[in-house]
């Protein structure tokens, strides 16, 4: 697992964050966001790799998300 998601506007992905969250260890240290065309945030995360587009390929066709920022030195960055 390259990834997991913390938070999502989601009701239905409930169970899928507490799986998620009984993965988290210190090699998820990178935050990211995802985000809708409107800029609107869908889900928050952490990722092992820092600037992956992984979890953005993977939430894409579900929810629609078109944007995925990086937490870096104090700023959220697009890739």
């Amino acid at each position: 697992m390259i990834y997991i998601i913390t938070k999502s506007i989601f009701p239905e992905d409930k169970e899928r964050l507490k799986n998620d969250l009984t993965f988290k260890s210190g090699k998820y240290k990178y935050p990211f966001r995802l985000f809708d065309a409107d800029n609107k945030l869908y889900y928050e995360g952490l990722s092992a790799k820092n600037y992956s587009f992984d979890p953005l390929d993977d939430e894409m066709d579900n929810s629609g998300c078109t944007d995925i920022k990086y937490y870096n030195n104090g700023v959220w960055e697009t890739l």
